[in-house]
């Protein structure tokens, strides 16, 4: 056995010379200096007092003292092995499929997706990888689950999709329908004297909402004044909201800090959060990270960065980078006939023609004289699609400020320094 007690430049020559992603490793230790030694890492018992212990592949016991250490992640020896498949895996749809079907035998089931991910990416149109993703085919196309059903109607309640009309029965009683109904009479008076001309019933709407604190007045509230766009009103509605101890209003001033144009809106809007509430919103502000708008995942990364919820950790480290989507037109290439002398043809940028007359023009059944092709022909568009990785700054800011610490946009650091906190 070797027994080493390591000096920073011992210690980087070691991390280099052990391979990435050996099979055999387990544990993880990562070095101030950026290096990492894998191993098996020993229990407290075994390690001397102040430094970290561990046993490399090669049988070298390692002994690092703590202050070089930047963290220690307990790994599983099955999550090695996996880390070492995709990065030897080539990117072909055959590969990808072997290693999504071994990663279902060992129950790596997230692991799994991101290999039909990446079977689409290589294969749009792949059935066996839609299904796997749970999608469903909608009209010549594939979608996921949740855009079919929202597509026919469905709203998701409680983890499943019911229609409009059974949630509002869910979600309030008839009593509480009534109360709210009670509220949209006030709420609509309210708001055509705020935005009238009349400075008296102006000032009797702000001092009516000042005071208001029903929590049955939220849906009249955002069906009277979600839509304005008078900026001193906006605010009067966020500071009403603010006043109301419930989910609904908490849920309300969250959907404003995540659409809002305004930045000093959205503030607010976070401000008026109620502390505590703050575990709520957080709950809520998470869903958004994975949102199809790249505005909306940075917008909800700053108002998590506000809130300071250590809960929200995990799903900003997978929001770092995150996938969009985004559609542009192009024009497509003209092809047809062109008229020469002698009713010569030829393909190149020419006016279209109906295939029944550029037949007849390529047989001699139809003069050229008889085509007159148009003056100005109508530029044809193909829409094309395109996917990108995009760094999000306002994620970066809210980890960096939530956890005080710093691993730039490094995902597979930030996963594993996580988890060294939740060993």
């Amino acid at each position: 056995m070797i027994r080493l007690h390591a000096s920073p430049i011992l210690l980087a020559a070691i991390a280099l010379a052990i391979p990435a992603g050996n099979a055999c490793q387990a544990d993880l230790v990562r070095l101030k200096t950026g290096g990492e030694l894998r191993g098996k890492v020993l229990n407290e018992r075994e390690s001397e007092a102040g430094n970290v212990s561990i046993r490399t592949v090669a049988g070298a016991l390692v002994t690092v003292p703590r202050k070089q250490v930047e963290f220690v992640a307990r790994r599983s020896m099955l999550y090695e092995e996996y880390e070492l498949k995709a990065r030897l895996t080539p990117a072909t749809v055959e590969d990808q499929w072997s290693l999504a079907e071994w990663c279902v035998a060992n129950r790596l089931m997230r692991q799994r997706d991101i290999h039909l991910e990446n079977i689409l990416e290589l294969d749009p149109e792949n059935a066996a990888a839609h299904q796997g993703l749970g999608h469903v085919e909608r009209n010549g196309s594939w979608t996921t689950h949740e855009e079919d059903m929202l597509a026919r109607g469905y709203v998701k309640y409680r983890g499943r999709y019911i229609t409009p009309e059974e949630k509002m029965l869910l979600d309030n009683s008839q009593q509480d329908r009534e109360k709210q109904l009670a509220w949209y009479e006030k709420i609509r008076v309210w708001s055509n004297w705020l935005t009238g001309r009349y400075d008296g019933p102006r000032q009797k709407a702000i001092d009516a909402l000042a005071d208001l604190t029903d929590p049955h007045a939220v849906p009249a509230l955002q069906n009277f004044f979600g839509d304005k766009t008078n900026r001193d009103v906006r605010i009067v509605y966020i500071n009403t909201l603010g006043q109301i101890a419930s989910a609904e209003a908490v849920n309300a001033l969250i959907e404003l800090a995540v659409s809002e144009d305004d930045q000093g809106l959205r503030i607010r809007a976070i401000d008026q959060i109620p502390q505590e509430a703050n575990a709520q919103a957080a709950q809520t502000l998470v869903s958004y990270l994975q949102n199809d708008n790249n505005l909306v995942v940075r917008r909800a990364a700053s108002a998590l960065k506000s809130l300071g919820d250590s809960q929200a950790v995990p799903y900003l480290i997978e929001a770092l980078v995150t996938t969009h989507k985004y559609r542009y037109a192009v024009d497509a290439p003209a092809v047809g006939v062109t008229l020469g002398p002698g009713g010569v043809t030829s393909g190149l940028q020419a006016p279209l023609l109906p295939p029944g007359l550029e037949a007849g023009l390529r047989t001699g059944l139809i003069s050229p004289e008889n085509i007159i092709p148009p003056q100005n022909p109508v530029s044809i568009k193909q829409w094309r699609t395109v996917r990108v990785d995009q760094q999000n700054p306002e994620v970066l800011e809210a980890l960096n400020e939530i956890t005080q610490v710093n691993f730039g946009y490094d995902e597979r650091t930030w996963k594993l320094w996580w988890m060294s906190q939740n060993s």
